[in-house]
């Protein structure tokens, strides 16, 4: 682990992101009940008081770390949009593989093992994740799948359902496996593969008009 020394020099939003990311590496390596914060003002290479001054307890700072990381790992699908407004195959693939792009990067598989780890400590922990990126990724491919089926392009009677469905076929059991370190994550042309085996399954259960 990276030690980082010195953060009295820095302005104070530059030293709370640092402490920030200071204290993901650690939590993400020792869990929430093996770190300190003694050991994350040593690593940082300040005072425990001035940790505390930005933020009281272990509990906040732990939060605030799940917080970030949601942040950096769905930050590139907030602003995707629509590539293609009539081909529903390209839609489904453009989305799936950017989808798995994040799911797959540190920043989410971060997230997701300290939730998994600490949910029943922290029980908003798993709500403030959807919140911050999976539920607003559903509601994306639910608001095309109705428009496909306006048009008449497939019959889908619950969009939501099917877009939730859609999200699931993408990950199988490659997250699970990636997850618990069974298996690494998967390289870019593992990602396509996969979408496409997703999108192939998907389309073949939804009735064309």
């Amino acid at each position: 682990m990276t030690i980082h020394t010195g953060i009295s020099r820095k302005t104070p939003d530059v030293r709370r992101e640092q402490i920030i990311a200071v204290a993901s590496e650690v939590f993400g390596k020792y869990g929430y009940a093996l770190t300190s914060m003694a050991s994350i003002a040593h690593t940082v290479g300040g005072s425990k008081s001035t940790l505390y001054k930005y933020f009281p307890s272990k509990e906040l700072l732990f939060l605030e770390v799940i917080k970030s990381l949601c942040e950096i790992a769905f930050f590139p699908l907030k602003k995707y949009r629509i590539t293609c407004e009539n081909d529903l195959n390209y839609f489904l693939l453009d989305f799936g593989t950017r989808y798995l792009g994040v799911v797959y990067g540190r920043a989410a598989l971060d997230a997701l093992r300290l939730i998994g780890s600490e949910g029943a400590h922290f029980p908003d922990l798993a709500e403030a994740f959807f919140s911050a990126g999976p539920n607003t990724l559903l509601e994306e491919v639910c608001t095309a799948l109705e428009r496909f089926a306006a048009v008449g392009e497939i019959v889908c009677d619950d969009p939501e359902l099917a877009a939730g469905q859609f999200l699931g076929l993408l990950l199988g059991d490659k997250l699970s496996r990636v997850l618990y370190g069974l298996s690494p994550p998967p390289s870019s042309a593992e990602i396509s593969y996969q979408v496409r085996m997703a999108n192939q399954i998907f389309l073949c259960g939804l009735c064309r008009g």
